[in-house]
């Protein structure tokens, strides 16, 4: 059995000096809700003072005159395993990291900081999968003379701020990038990655919406098995070969069209889809932090966002 702290940002004191009703909170409480459940392990987590949960015995309440204890060494490294759950948007994640690592706090199993960085940098990312032909984007061609666009954050988070443009493609941005639209289905990919091996937890299809000009997230099939199933661990293998400083639970949000594989983005935390783990698989997502979990194949469940 292990000690685990959870900081998930927006519930946990992240939005301290903010209010609380940001735009991901109903994903953050998702995601929170299923890493607090019963699992084999002694689970604790920072909680802001106005959430639900500020009376669950096991939350550590964060005030705006105690905010600080979210980067305290002390404290933190009093646990066997920090788990760190913050959006990449305008790169908090890499920036919290960044200053946990400085502060020696090393109960963390989480990509090195250069790996963070191009996972948050959506233009960096690209730029990377150019360099070493990772279908990407900017690998899609179509026949079509009026091809769609995609516009979104360079420094965004799953379906934040996206839309579909009709205008040929601009430069990218310092704020924004312009890609190629990619018509096809949209998976995810789960793992949890720990030194030269990874476990897969999940396969999911993502189902997005559009209105007007923007996408949305409406739900997820969570552990499908799709027919292209070896293509995946091809795909996942070489971008680990590209950024192998990934670790941790790690997903990666991908499009399936005419039998090729196109990376979309890299998410390099736990992702909302891990938060049905439990209930697909009989296993309670902190038990991947263990070497010793008996996998199984378990059944679909369904998520909406």
């Amino acid at each position: 059995m292990k000690k685990i702290l959870i900081f998930e940002y927006i519930t946990g004191g992240g939005l301290i000096e903010n209010k609380l009703n940001y735009s991901l909170l109903n994903e953050a409480n998702i995601i929170l809700d299923s890493l607090i459940k019963e699992s084999k392990n002694t689970v604790h987590f920072f909680c802001d003072y106005r959430h639900k949960y500020k009376n669950n015995n096991n939350a550590i309440l964060v005030y705006p005159n105690n905010k600080d204890i979210i980067f305290d060494r002390n404290f933190i490294s009093k646990y066997d395993y920090f788990l760190p759950i913050c959006p990449e948007i305008d790169l908090i994640l890499f920036n919290y990291v960044k200053k946990i690592r400085q502060k020696k706090i090393t109960n963390i199993h989480i990509s090195d900081n250069k790996s963070l960085l191009i996972a948050s940098d959506k233009l960096m990312l690209k730029n990377a999968c150019n360099q070493y032909m990772i279908l990407n984007p900017d690998s899609y061609s179509s026949n079509y003379k009026n091809n769609k666009f995609i516009t979104k954050d360079r420094y965004g988070c799953g379906c934040n701020n996206i839309s579909i443009i009709s205008n040929p493609l601009r430069k990218n941005s310092s704020n924004m990038i312009h890609e190629n639209y990619i018509p096809g289905k949209s998976y995810s990919v789960n793992l949890y990655i720990k030194g030269s091996g990874y476990k897969l937890i999940s396969i999911n299809q993502q189902h997005i919406s559009r209105k007007n000009t923007s996408l949305k997230l409406n739900s997820i099939d969570v552990n499908i098995h799709p027919s292209f199933n070896n293509m995946i661990y091809k795909f996942i293998d070489d971008i680990l070969n590209v950024i192998p400083g990934l670790r941790g639970f790690i997903g990666f949000d991908f499009i399936f069209n005419n039998n090729k594989i196109f990376l979309i983005e890299i998410n390099p935390r736990f992702t909302t889809s891990m938060a049905l783990i439990e209930k697909c698989k009989n296993n309670h997502i902190l038990n991947y932090i263990n070497s010793n979990i008996n996998e199984q194949v378990g059944r679909i469940c369904n998520i909406k966002i």
